[in-house]
């Protein structure tokens, strides 16, 4: 008897053992001639505690609570590597959250950070199309009430350190405010989710950009001239006064009103607004045709230091009225540096850039084009993202 309870005990020493090798030898072997970005990381290393190796996780992962008590929730998206375009497979994101009480609890004997991360937590692998899926129940808020409701999130893509992205937090909390969205780092894109009930789940959605707001990420293919926030990036507000559209003779703010569709956002350091005639009546005619319910076009007016405001708002009722665009909301903002307005978009100031535009889904940078033509092939490029 006394022979058997030692054979057991020994089994039991070596089979923990071995998973802290396979944890241990997986974290060796991602991390060599890796580039170390995203700053400190506390807990980071918990990516590595995966009882499944990398290479044979899922796209889709059920967390331990999701057949416990509380709302249920599926939240999916695609992941994009740095250019914000092209698809990211296999890229591991490890989540971790809070129970229904608001503690991250630990169960039975948790080992590394199990004790720390609690439970809850998964590991999922985006496919060959860069999805991913998980399933879980809604987390609660911390007993003290200060911080909004969230998920953790952490990344592993090849050839880099794992880093932490904004974590997943819920637009119908009372504390995400636009206070609180403003402040966030959108480490990896806007991490806001808005759920929607669906038989009775929860569901939602959010991309990821690697390196996006990513501390020390190598930076690629950069253009000769660079313009405006990084493609998945929220749309900040701001308030041109608007010479044509629905809001003629007021300023008003694109995004809040009607950021919840898409559209585009061409920002134009050109004084010669003319030049752009031909492109904006095509583009007037779009809306027309999918109905501004579905499409909106604001085209941003740079005024130039040397230019009086009156004169400017003058010459571009007259471009509007002579050229008869009624659907694309011509609006115009002090300067290329105003931080309210083009400095909140990060619109490179130089006479060298002529135009940025940006196309919009939901608040979010979907695309970006610098120094566009305008012409229909630029037009029929721009609405292939569409």
């Amino acid at each position: 008897m006394k022979t058997i309870l030692l054979c057991c005990l020994a089994a039991m020493i070596i089979s923990f053992s071995s998973c802290g090798q396979i944890s241990s030898q997986q974290k060796l072997s991602v991390n060599k001639n890796e580039i170390k970005v995203g700053g400190s990381c506390e807990g980071c290393e918990a990516i590595y505690e995966s009882p499944v190796p990398f290479e044979d996780l899922k796209s889709v992962v059920t967390l331990p609570d999701f057949n416990e008590t509380g709302p249920q929730v599926e939240i999916s998206g695609t992941v994009y590597k740095a250019d914000g375009k092209t698809l990211a497979p296999n890229v591991v994101l490890y989540i971790y959250h809070t129970d229904q009480t608001g503690h991250y609890s630990p169960k039975g004997n948790a080992t590394g950070w199990g004790k720390r991360h609690g439970y809850i937590r998964g590991w999922v692998k985006t496919n060959a199309k860069g999805e991913y899926k998980f399933y879980t129940l809604r987390p609660a808020a911390y007993p003290e009430g200060n911080a909004a409701a969230h998920i953790h999130a952490i990344v592993k893509e090849h050839g880099k350190s794992d880093y932490w992205i904004d974590e997943y937090v819920f637009d119908d909390d009372p504390l995400v405010s636009p206070d609180f969205k403003n402040k966030m780092p959108q480490r990896g894109g806007v991490g806001v989710i808005n759920l929607q009930n669906k038989n009775g789940i929860l569901t939602g959605h959010r991309d990821i950009i690697l390196g996006l707001n990513i501390p020390d990420y190598p930076k690629q293919n950069a253009s000769a001239f660079s313009s405006g926030l990084e493609v998945g990036s929220n749309c900040p507000a701001f308030d041109p006064l608007h010479i044509s559209g629905t809001d003629a003779g007021k300023k008003a703010c694109p995004m809040c009103k009607y950021g919840y569709g898409e559209g585009l956002i061409i920002w134009i350091n050109d004084p010669s607004i003319s030049i752009i005639s031909s492109f904006a009546i095509m583009l007037d005619n779009e809306i027309q045709k999918r109905g501004l319910k579905n499409f909106r076009v604001f085209l941003v007016y740079i005024k130039p230091q040397s230019e009086e405001e009156d004169a400017a708002i003058k010459k571009l009722i007259s471009w509007t009225s002579q050229m008869n665009i009624r659907n694309v909301a011509v609006t115009i903002v002090p300067s290329a540096t105003d931080e309210k307005t083009a400095g909140a978009y990060n619109i490179n100031p130089s006479p060298n850039v002529f135009n940025t535009v940006f196309i919009y889904k939901k608040r979010h940078i979907a695309d970006k084009f610098i120094n566009i033509d305008y012409d229909e092939a630029s037009f029929e490029k721009i609405m292939k993202v569409f």
